[in-house]
């Protein structure tokens, strides 16, 4: 296929205008594959995760589809994908089956993926975004994730790439979405909200786990292009910025779109066409005789039902009237279950202000600086090295500083927060007598600074502020300097 060449405008250019005429409004959906973290396949007993293992040592027969070989379905992957689609509202369906999606590629030995088709695990949900828009849910179900394909750059010709069947037949859910979603942002949120349901029920392994989403856009009235496996929630709002702007370009340009399946560029943050989009009717579903059907009772769907944790929502709830947290901090906090769980147990040692700073504050912008999920950290935290560290910043022994550089150092390098304090001579030496004469002295030599301060230049106080800072060499605490310079100003 011949690609379009356009010249696309700054998204924010065409925003303003985008919904002043009805085919300039976009409908996205999205088509979300999550990893179960699970011990073993879908359907073998062949050990899950295991991609960074030897190429080609964690598969079986049936995970190459060897004639004659038997799948066996993993209860523990139908468990956690009754969880998830409980938990986001859907309605279960007692009885369900599996089916074969026919297709002829390396990463699947079998040619065919087994998945569900006609009858989901659950279908008819919703997540509700934070202004309180629901985008609706089609279905979930339950599908194996075909092998990786690895393209070994400078080795082989681009006509050629490896297959690793360590990763054939590991369980996915699949979550659809009706293109319910109006623009870039809205889909970020949706999987924000997502990844936030997956951590409260612990079915998602957010350091080793993969989840990647089909983007679907389409400009009303017009035919949709599909942006197949985008990794990661920044990526896919870059993929569908670029896309919604290429589309409403077309239009505009009065040229057709075509219904094509592309791919994303991370480097170039754009797409490109890989094929023409294929309808459902080329996959040939069939039933996959191997495999019997399910029947759920509805107490075992009322017993997976009980076994839902507390959701972020209720546990937001529950922290502000509990701890007093601001509505905000308690959203913030009980947005990944991992933090609120860390909250909790710093709680237990420190006063819930210094849990909320350091949890919602510094521990969160470090995994942001990085790009990462709170999760993703997990494994690099010794909780009770923390806990020691606050315990020195609640008895005012080192500054707000000091606490956060010994908290990346332990994130970052795995450094033993305490030592870094001592080795880099990070105690805090200033008494409170000393900080008063080093604000007066700071005021004195700058009177003008003082003037403007009283008419309310809040720049001016910054000013003091630092100097005061600079002057004690970082052993004063920002706080306690600027608590002395408004009393002496008074």
């Amino acid at each position: 296929m011949t690609e379009q060449k356009i010249m696309v405008k700054p998204f924010e250019a065409l925003a303003d205008a985008r919904f002043q005429k009805p085919w300039e409004k976009i409908m996205i959906g999205l088509e979300c594959h999550v990893q179960l973290n699970t011990d073993s396949k879908l359907f073998c007993s062949c050990p899950a995760g295991k991609e960074t293992e030897e190429p080609n040592t964690a598969c079986c027969e049936v995970c190459l589809g060897m004639p004659g070989s038997k799948p066996a379905l993993n209860k523990k992957a139908l468990d956690y994908a009754l969880k998830v689609a409980l938990a986001l509202n859907c309605n279960i369906n007692e009885k369900f089956f599996f089916s074969r999606k026919t297709y002829f590629y390396p990463d699947m030995s079998k040619n065919f993926q087994i998945t569900q088709y006609e009858i989901p695990v659950g279908e008819n949900g919703f997540i509700e975004l934070q202004g309180g828009k629901k985008i609706r849910i089609r279905r979930i179900h339950l599908e194996e994730d075909p092998a990786a394909l690895i393209h070994e750059s400078g080795l082989l010709s681009s006509n050629y790439c490896l297959v690793d069947y360590n990763r054939s037949g590991i369980p996915l859910i699949e979550v659809v979405t009706e293109p319910d979603m109006a623009s870039p942002q809205e889909a970020r949120e949706f999987l924000d909200q997502l990844t936030m349901f997956l951590s409260y029920l612990d079915v998602f392994d957010f350091e080793n786990g993969t989840l990647k989403a089909d983007c679907n856009l389409s400009v009303v009235g017009n035919e949709r292009a599909e942006i197949k496996n985008v990794t990661g929630k920044k990526s896919v709002e870059k993929a569908l910025e670029f896309e919604a702007k290429r589309q409403l370009e077309l239009v505009k340009q009065g040229k057709q779109i075509v219904r094509e399946t592309r791919g994303f560029d991370e480097k170039t943050l754009s797409t490109k066409s890989l094929r023409k989009k294929e309808s459902e009717e080329d996959y040939g579903y069939i039933t996959d005789t191997d495999l019997a059907a399910v029947v759920l009772s509805k107490k075992e769907i009322d017993a997976i039902r009980k076994s839902l944790p507390e959701l972020h929502s209720d546990k937001a709830k529950r922290l502000a009237k509990e701890f007093g947290l601001s509505d905000y901090d308690a959203k913030v906090i009980a947005g990944s279950r991992f933090l609120s769980e860390l909250f909790e147990e710093f709680a237990k040692s420190s006063s819930a202000k210094t849990a909320n700073f350091f949890v919602s504050g510094i521990f969160v912008s470090i995994a942001h600086h990085d790009n990462k999920e709170p999760e993703e950290l997990s494994s690099m935290l010794d909780v009770s090295q923390l806990k020691e560290l606050l315990s020195l910043f609640e008895k005012g022994k080192i500054n707000e500083k000091a606490l956060k550089e010994a908290a990346i150092a332990h994130i970052t390098k795995s450094k033993n927060p305490l030592d870094f304090i001592r080795e880099n001579g990070l105690f805090k030496e200033a008494s409170s007598g000393e900080i008063e004469k080093i604000v007066e002295r700071a005021l004195a030599a700058n009177p003008k600074a003082v003037a403007d301060l009283k008419t309310g230049n809040e720049k001016s106080l910054n000013f003091l502020v630092g100097l005061a800072m600079r002057e004690s060499k970082g052993k004063a605490e920002p706080r306690e300097i600027k608590r002395i310079i408004e009393e002496k100003i008074k």
